[in-house]
């Protein structure tokens, strides 16, 4: 009986020159993958059912790390704001 291994070489699986670089990054909704070339697969659950706050603070913590994302801007503050009406031209 042929097993799906048969035509594989162990000295060509170990040639490092052939390894990918993955980095995976599990939770109990969802498992993200991000592949050497910036893709990123997402499975599991929350793909169907929608992610959670948890969930989407894990993936941006993890995506923070791994692709060096640059810091979220803050939000503008409006404090001491006075809004000022535009006069037509007429």
């Amino acid at each position: 009986m042929s097993d799906q291994f048969d035509n594989l070489s162990f000295e060509e699986e170990i040639n490092p020159q052939r390894w990918t670089e993955e980095t995976r990054l599990h939770t109990p909704t969802f498992e993200a993958l991000l592949k050497a070339d910036g893709t990123l697969w997402l499975s599991d659950p929350a793909l169907a059912e929608g992610f959670s706050v948890e969930a989407v603070q894990s993936l941006t913590r993890f995506l923070s790390e791994r692709v060096q994302l640059p810091p979220v801007e803050p939000l503008y503050d409006f404090e001491g704001f006075t809004p000022k009406r535009v006069e037509e031209s007429e």
